[in-house]
């Protein structure tokens, strides 16, 4: 298979899959409760969803107009890892798995670590208390300035200990 012709399939699934994730995240955010502001809860996620979705597609259209380009030296998979690449599957599925069972702020912390021990990050002073801070901003960010909707985990509800950095009660 020659570069160009690697490229182009190459774009035509990560646009695919981008537009997966956006659709998923437009159902999503159809979950979020609404106001009567005219920038409620559910403006910014919709937002970023509608973009997903638009550059799923615009990705979709370059390569089938075959304006997908050249390869450079490190483009796509040709120079990766196999097991790399499936360290960072599994990352995604761990998020997943973890936002269900504890919900989202163990996710963070969770999914943070395992992703730096994919890529070699060994220091796990380091890698604990940034999992943490970060889990803590974005917490703060996305439930208590934005107000999306923090679901409870299946196996274990978080929010009674992580809705004071909310504010929620």
């Amino acid at each position: 298979m020659d570069s160009l012709e690697y490229k182009t399939k190459l774009e035509y699934v990560v646009g695919a899959v981008v537009l997966l994730v956006g659709l998923f995240f437009i159902f999503q955010a159809f979950t979020i409760e609404t106001s009567r502001e005219s920038v409620g809860p559910r403006t910014l996620p919709m937002m970023l969803a509608v973009s997903l979705v638009i550059g799923g597609l615009w990705l979709g259209l370059r390569a089938f107009l075959g304006k997908a380009g050249e390869i450079k030296d490190g483009y796509g998979f040709l120079e990766s890892d196999s097991k790399r690449i499936l360290l960072v599957v599994a990352c995604g599925v761990l998020f997943v798995a973890a936002f269900w069972a504890f919900g989202y702020f163990t996710a963070l912390i969770v999914t943070l670590i395992a992703m730096l021990l994919t890529f070699g990050v060994r220091n796990w002073i380091a890698m604990l208390i940034g999992a943490v801070v970060l889990a803590f901003i974005f917490q703060w960010v996305f439930m208590g300035v934005m107000l999306l909707n923090d679901p409870a985990g299946a196996i274990v509800d978080m929010r009674p200990y992580t809705n004071w950095i909310t504010g929620a009660k």
